[in-house]
């Protein structure tokens, strides 16, 4: 198994969701994990950094909008480090909704 494949399963299972067909290439089930209330795109690099993108982020966004649930990226950074990037807005009423 590949290590995008690991973590897009990784994810599935922390997150409680499930991974997509083809990893989100079906232009009709876009994302790599959906759960109940995200979409979340998987990236992994071998590099101890990661940008994320305008175009990147736009993508996920508006996949997430489409699905009506929150965007999501997580990232696994080369020495093993993740992180998960949220916007400001959808973390803050996420959190406050809780």
């Amino acid at each position: 198994m590949k290590k995008w494949q690991k973590k897009e399963k990784k994810d599935s299972v922390l997150f409680g969701g499930h991974t997509m067909p083809r990893s989100g290439g079906l232009w009709f089930m876009p994302g790599d994990v959906r759960t109940e209330e995200f979409l979340i795109d998987c990236k992994t690099t071998d590099k101890q950094s990661f940008s994320v993108t305008s175009k990147m982020w736009g993508k996920i966004y508006s996949e997430a909008l489409k699905c009506r649930k929150l965007p999501c990226l997580s990232v696994q950074l080369g020495d093993g480090t993740e992180v998960v990037v949220l916007d400001k807005n959808d973390f803050s009423a996420f959190f406050k909704e809780k």
